[in-house]
């Protein structure tokens, strides 16, 4: 006689769910013991509404909406975090270490909850794709070259932050499942932004960052010098306002993409929202003043102009309207605004020479260590060892503040940590998700088609904007993922949706 498994119930999976979301609940009151009651009624908040979410038995959609919304909302608590601001030949040295923000505990809900139940109830194995386990070797080369690190405990919480990134990619590409999902996901886009642009606007008229309990104050960045006077320069719910640009870059094209669709193509309100949503974004990038950000952003529009180009949704006569009108919306906004104009021809404070130089100390770095690197999270203990040729040219002052930062360029701080080959890996990494709309013709949907082709524009803007700042395991890079991962998304489903015709 053999015993048969009952099949759980719905009873037993409620007891699940709740028994996890009380563990939540407790990992997150520990983390948060020591913050600011603002921050802790924060996290109480959400905690509730993860029970309502439970009592409803609504758990994967709500947690989806609460991820999407916190995560451009830099209030976190550290965990593990860098040991010194400043830096001595003895050391110890800086490196990015692990905090915890409200959008990495609502991840590991929907996550637990969402594997929980696929593992545990559904009995099925988790999904994979191609570029899941691509994502997966990549992981896992970044916790071997963290393992045995001089810096010990410190490095390996850079790898787990940056792998926090990583998990928000694979959950967004596997949760978000149905075009309800995507809608539902989009509306959580437009209310944060809209909220992110009234914040900033705030900020500029008030000249101060507005701080909230949980998000770091600026320490550089806040005002720069054009034509003699400070400018401020809004950071929104983030640390910096390059940082703030970063997430703009990510949701500008996608909006644009929508418009540039046509109102007869889409319903009169999507497009009115996506409107919206691409001017106020578009306006609160131009008031961060982040050059990089703009580049990055033409770069993006420019993709997406070309794709509907060569699709035929843009007929050469659209484009030369639109081609003159960015024109004179750009000449009416220097006009109306010369400080954009300013911050291109202006001195930068010794911005440019700044990135010359840290570049050629993280070039001294790679040509000694081209194969695997210093190490995940090492790059300041190296740098403090090395001298490139172009430190001669400034003072003993100087070489030493330099010392304290990070070379502002991702390609060039990943080959430095972790080698030349994984750098390259990555650059593969970034195109293989920028191609995941490809072939075109599977796209029936005009609103799916848009959302894909301006996600995959943002992409590539993200990877031209790799090269001018200084992108670590931080939000800007748990958001680029997070972006990757619902494009994804999107484009399994269309794919999954030929398969069934």
């Amino acid at each position: 006689m053999t015993l048969a498994l009952r099949r759980p119930t719905i009873h037993t999976e409620a007891v699940l769910l709740a028994t996890g979301g009380l563990l939540a609940a407790l990992v997150l009151c520990v983390l948060l013991s020591s913050a600011s009651t603002a921050l802790i009624a924060v996290a109480f908040g959400a905690m509730g509404f993860g029970a309502l979410a439970i009592l409803t038995r609504q758990v994967r959609r709500p947690l989806l909406v609460m991820l999407v919304f916190t995560a451009p909302i830099e209030i976190n608590k550290a965990v593990v975090a860098p040991l010194v601001s400043r830096y001595y030949p003895a050391g110890p040295y800086y490196s990015p270490g692990l905090y915890v923000s409200l959008a990495h505990m609502v991840l590991l809900a929907l996550a637990a909850a969402w594997l929980g139940r696929r593992c545990l109830l559904e009995r099925r194995w988790p999904p994979m794709t191609r570029l899941d386990w691509l994502v997966l070797a990549y992981a896992v080369f970044i916790w071997l070259r963290s393992v045995g690190s001089p810096q010990g405990v410190l490095s390996l919480a850079s790898a787990a932050s940056y792998s926090l990134a990583l998990l928000a990619f694979y959950v967004a590409s596997h949760t978000i499942r149905t075009a309800s999902d995507v809608r539902l996901v989009l509306r959580a886009s437009v209310a944060v932004l809209l909220l992110t642009v009234a914040y900033a606007a705030a900020q500029v008229v008030t000249k101060s960052q507005l701080e909230l309990p949980g998000i770091k104050p600026m320490a550089a960045g806040g005002t720069v010098d054009l034509g003699g006077s400070g400018v401020f320069r809004p950071p929104g719910f983030m640390g910096h306002p390059n940082a703030l640009a970063h997430y703009l870059v990510i949701v500008l094209p996608p909006a644009m993409a929508l418009v540039l669709v046509g109102p007869r193509r889409l319903p009169a309100r999507v497009w009115w929202t996506a409107f919206l949503v691409a001017g106020a974004a578009g306006a609160a990038l131009l008031a961060t003043l982040s050059r990089g950000g703009w580049v990055a952003a033409a770069l993006a529009s420019l993709v997406v102009v070309t794709v509907y180009y060569r699709r035929g949704i843009i007929t050469p006569q659209q484009l030369r309207l639109l081609l003159g009108a960015t024109v004179l919306c750009a000449v009416a906004t220097v006009i109306v605004y010369p400080n954009l104009l300013l911050r291109l021809t202006a001195p930068d404070a010794r911005s440019l020479e700044s990135r010359i130089l840290l570049a050629d100390m993280a070039w001294s770095i790679i040509k000694d260590n081209a194969w695997i690197g210093v190490g995940f999270g090492d790059y300041n203990r190296a740098a403090y060892g090395y001298s490139p040729p172009l430190f001669a040219t400034v003072t003993s002052d100087y070489q030493l503040a330099l010392h304290q930062l990070v070379v502002h360029n991702h390609y060039l701080l990943l080959a430095a940590e972790l080698g030349v080959p994984v750098t390259a890996f990555f650059a593969y990494l970034l195109w293989r998700v920028a191609r995941l709309p490809w072939p075109l013709e599977d796209w029936r949907d005009p609103e799916s088609f848009a959302l894909a082709v301006g996600l995959s524009a943002a992409i590539v803007g993200q990877a031209l904007f790799f090269n001018s700042d200084n992108y670590y395991a931080d939000i800007r890079v748990f958001l680029f993922w997070t972006c990757a991962g619902v494009l994804q998304a999107i484009s399994l489903q269309a794919k999954n949706r030929k398969v069934r015709e």
